[in-house]
């Protein structure tokens, strides 16, 4: 799959710029591209529960519990961006997040996270989605033009039909509906 040097470059060759060779090159846009990019890849992936980017782990806690209230403590996984579940499917804990570590009362604590993954790990649809963001965020700082930098965002952000949402809906259309059971709440309804 693609690297973020080449996504940048896609980016730039929809502007009408040149590519880059290396996010360490000493051009302008180079160094644009180095800046923008990593709070953009963090941004979109945090943003939807990425096929591609969801990994599962047992966590062990550490050696010291916290001072109150929960029993032990976990360091989050270190390519953590976001928790997606904390326990099993049909059996989810209680647990809370202070700074970097999730707090719980249970000594074992089974995690579904979205992974701060390489962009060699991605899907084509997520490489995609990470093109035309980097276009729209270095659309002023390329081409200086504030209208073309609105419609890019306008395009991307905009709900149900913006190239975001169509990627999130066509990500999520890849897992199987979820069964809600007998939920009390669903016989109730009749």
């Amino acid at each position: 799959m693609a690297t973020d040097v080449e996504i940048c470059s896609s980016a730039l060759l929809l502007l009408g710029d040149n590519p880059i060779a290396s996010l360490a090159e000493s051009s302008p846009r180079a160094r644009i591209c180095a800046n923008v990019y990593p709070l953009a890849k963090a941004d979109i992936l945090r943003r939807h529960p990425w096929n591609c980017a969801t990994k599962r782990v047992i966590l062990a806690p550490e050696s010291t519990p916290p001072d109150f209230d929960w029993a032990y403590q976990f360091a989050r996984p270190s390519n953590w961006l976001r928790t997606v579940q904390v326990g099993y499917k049909d059996n989810p804990l209680d647990y809370t997040v202070e700074g970097v570590r999730l707090l719980a009362n249970t000594n074992v604590l089974p995690l579904v996270y979205i992974a701060n993954v390489t962009e060699g790990e991605w899907d084509a649809l997520l490489t995609s989605v990470m093109i035309k963001r980097m276009e729209a965020d270095l659309a002023y700082p390329i081409t200086k033009s504030t209208s073309l930098r609105d419609s890019l965002k306008q395009e991307f952000y905009q709900p149900g039909i913006g190239v975001l949402a169509q990627a999130k809906t066509i990500d999520g259309q890849e897992n199987p509906p979820e069964d809600w059971g007998d939920s009390p709440f669903l016989q109730v309804r009749g």
